[in-house]
């Protein structure tokens, strides 16, 4: 890990070396091309196929290999040259998107076809994740791993402002397939971006985290595999404050799976209606672009109760869609809400990086972003059947009261409550 320089505590350090501002010009390209996907993508398929059927196993497509090889994805991307991987990665996802692209502008109609390039997209998300989960602190001093997460927060949520209208346009005046050849471009010139950054000098492996001795006789892959994520295992249980607070998290992401994402639609369709809806996810969307701007100046004493409080907006929002509230009080909460959840994200990441064992972060990461990424479905199938027994008005409100407890449930733990600032590695 790179040192922090020495510098009065009055002056927060830097993320701006050379390496990162790489790295932060390589991410503004893949996001700008990333964030037109999912609407380019779902449109496409659906006037292509006139098939939501066809757009489920589209959808499907990308996130199972994802999902299956992200544990994988985390030991490879502790054991190999994060810089490395992360340009092979791109590349790969970049090439396969331009399969998309290609299959739309050529009227293709064999779906397998684009079924085939969407998961090798996929495959490569799942090594992409854990690599970006780890790669920060190899390109940051230690001070500035959490301005480091501010700065791409504030950038990513941006993009998903801008990309998404810009996809949209292109759908309705031309072709999906532009705005997917659009994010394959994106994600070849990040490619070539890291591609410039050096790989880290520091060694992946320590004392503390370091796995078995191995034998010179060649083992199963199998084995070795389980022997990796056992000491992503070991050092995601090692820091007693991980598990309680991932566990929070994760209920969260539940909630919103399907409080926010399923519900909320629901109870506003006689109220505000679709266009205040609208208005209400893009209060959510600059809060959270205010939220990263706070938060790169934002070092709370207490990072994990910090983390754990920011997100209690949420609880109020879906007290307040269950009341049927108009539409301003709606969008104030929604701000909040937006301003909480990017505060939280920073805060979370910012801690891990600063204590985890550099050589197992990524695999600590990927089972955070395993947690995350099945609980957010199970929640949109979960919390509908809750509705339809007790209503929809009901559910919010059993939603909002779930929510707090969800969040406030952790801080029980001394680990939680007494996790604090650090100024160097821990």
């Amino acid at each position: 890990m790179l040192s922090a320089p020495s510098a009065s505590p009055a002056v927060p350090a830097s993320p701006w070396t050379p390496a990162f501002t790489r790295f932060f010009l390589a991410q503004c390209f893949s996001w700008l091309g990333s964030s037109m996907t999912p609407v380019a993508l779902s449109f496409g398929v659906l006037r292509a196929t006139g098939s939501a059927a066809d757009l489920g196993l589209v959808l499907a497509a990308s996130t199972v290999p994802m999902v299956a090889l992200l544990l994988v994805g985390g030991v490879v991307a502790d054991r190999v040259p994060r810089r490395a991987l992360l340009t092979f990665t791109h590349l790969s996802a970049g090439l396969a998107q331009a399969g998309s692209a290609l299959w739309f502008l050529l009227d293709a109609t064999a779906l397998p076809l684009l079924l085939g390039v969407v998961a090798l997209g996929g495959m490569a998300s799942a090594f992409t994740a854990p690599a970006l989960r780890g790669i920060i602190t190899d390109l940051v001093p230690h001070d500035a791993i959490g301005r480091a997460h501010a700065v791409r927060t504030t950038s990513r949520n941006l993009t998903r402002m801008l990309g998404p209208a810009a996809a949209g346009l292109l759908v309705a005046s031309a072709n999906a397939g532009w705005a997917l050849a659009i994010d394959a471009a994106c994600l070849l010139l990040a490619a070539a971006v890291l591609a410039t950054i050096p790989n880290a000098a520091t060694s992946h492996r320590s004392a503390a985290v370091a796995p078995p001795r191995r034998r010179r006789s060649v083992r199963p892959v199998l084995r070795g595999l389980v022997a990796e994520l056992s000491v992503g295992w070991r050092e995601f249980t090692r820091h007693r404050w991980i598990l309680p607070v991932t566990c929070a998290f994760t209920g969260m992401n539940v909630l919103i799976g399907g409080v926010w994402l399923v519900l909320g639609p629901a109870a506003v369709e006689h109220t505000i209606g679709p266009s205040g809806w609208g208005l209400v996810l893009a209060a959510r969307a600059a809060g959270q672009v205010g939220g990263g701007v706070l938060a790169y100046r934002f070092s709370p004493s207490r990072p994990m109760v910090a983390a754990l409080l920011m997100p209690l907006p949420y609880a109020a929002l879906f007290a307040a869609l269950a009341a049927g509230s108009g539409l301003t009080p709606l969008l104030v909460l929604a701000v909040l809400a937006g301003i909480g959840a990017a505060v939280e994200n920073v805060v979370w990441e910012t801690a891990l990086q600063q204590r985890v064992a550099r050589e197992a972060l990524s695999r600590v990461a990927s089972i955070d972003m395993l947690l995350s990424f099945v609980s957010v479905p199970v929640g949109a199938l979960a919390v509908p059947f809750v509705a339809a027994l007790i209503g929809v008005p009901l559910a919010l409100a059993v939603g909002a009261g779930a929510c707090v407890v969800t969040l406030l449930a952790p801080l029980a733990s001394a680990d939680v409550r007494g996790l604090r600032r650090t100024r160097g590695p821990v």
